[in-house]
């Protein structure tokens, strides 16, 4: 059965595994899983660089990664994680050395505070918390850059009210152009610590969650597509719900903290394998900006 009325279907892929005490991925490894997802059908990649370095090496590390995934595959839509930092400045410094080198091809922005459960391991008790995120002016400032340099941005929704702000600008100055609203549900899994319990943030990962999400988003015409925080979202009821209703998925060893025996390019082959049974084809490289750009695929 084909639901070709509802657009194709752009598979997002986070390679890059977050866990204390595992090893970082390095620039050649990260670029060789790139390139096996891209292989399988992924129309994004997001990943990160090493933390040990400072932040010279690793505005070269991103650099030098973006340039071997561009080399491999011209035009994929590529973002990464953000420097260290408190402040947007700070954060996002890698961004014109990547611009500069003409490897800058989308970046991500989460607008808003957002706070992290993790449950005492000794209590269960969700006593644990840790706070991160940016001011909305500062975003603005962000979101202005993003329009300069004619990159789109991927909008990292943790809370509710996080959406609120986007839809408003979405609907008063609007975003650059093939922009996407990324609905992130919290799982029960913490994604930072293997096999760890965790109450997480906002909405849970359910279909239910995904409709209240959507009236929020209403007719403000960002394209939208979803990440489950801490669990595996293609054994969850999420993944189909979500291409049922038009959006994109992300997939990946960074978001699935739980062991699923699968790697980044076996997630993104499942994942083209459900877009097929809910008939809705998958594009990659430059068709797929030109999707979230809203021209015709």
């Amino acid at each position: 059965m084909s639901n070709l009325n509802l657009g194709p279907v752009i598979i997002e892929a986070a390679v890059s595994p977050f866990r204390f005490g595992e090893p970082a991925h390095l620039t050649e490894e990260t670029i060789a899983e790139a390139d096996a997802c891209v292989a399988a059908g992924a129309g994004i990649i997001h990943h990160h660089h090493d933390m040990r370095l400072d932040e010279a090496a690793a505005i070269a590390q991103l650099v030098a990664i973006g340039r071997g995934i561009q080399d491999r595959h011209p035009g994929t839509l590529v973002y990464t994680d953000y420097l260290a930092g408190k402040r947007a400045v700070e954060e996002n410094a890698h961004l014109a050395p990547m611009a500069d080198a003409g490897v800058l091809t989308m970046f991500a922005l989460d607008p808003g505070i957002t706070t992290f459960g993790i449950l005492n391991p000794k209590t269960g008790r969700p006593t644990h918390t840790y706070t991160d995120g940016l001011t909305f002016a500062e975003i603005d400032e962000m979101v202005e850059y993003a329009k300069a340099v004619d990159r789109p941005v991927s909008l990292g929704v943790f809370e509710p009210g996080h959406l609120r702000w986007i839809v408003a600008y979405a609907r008063t100055v609007g975003f650059s152009k093939g922009s996407m609203i990324k609905l992130y549900f919290g799982g029960t899994h913490a994604v930072d610590k293997p096999q760890a319990k965790a109450i997480n943030f906002g909405l849970p990962g359910t279909p239910a969650a995904l409709d209240v999400y959507l009236g929020m988003i209403g007719d403000c015409g960002l394209p939208w597509t979803v990440s489950l925080f801490g669990d595996p979202v293609l054994q969850s009821p999420l993944a189909r719900y979500a291409m049922e209703k038009g959006g994109h998925l992300r997939v990946g060893v960074e978001d699935a903290a739980i062991d699923t025996g699968m790697g980044n390019a076996e997630m993104v082959a499942a994942a083209v394998r459900l877009a097929g049974e809910v008939g809705r084809p998958v594009v990659k490289g430059p068709a797929a900006l030109e999707v979230l750009r809203g021209v015709a695929a």
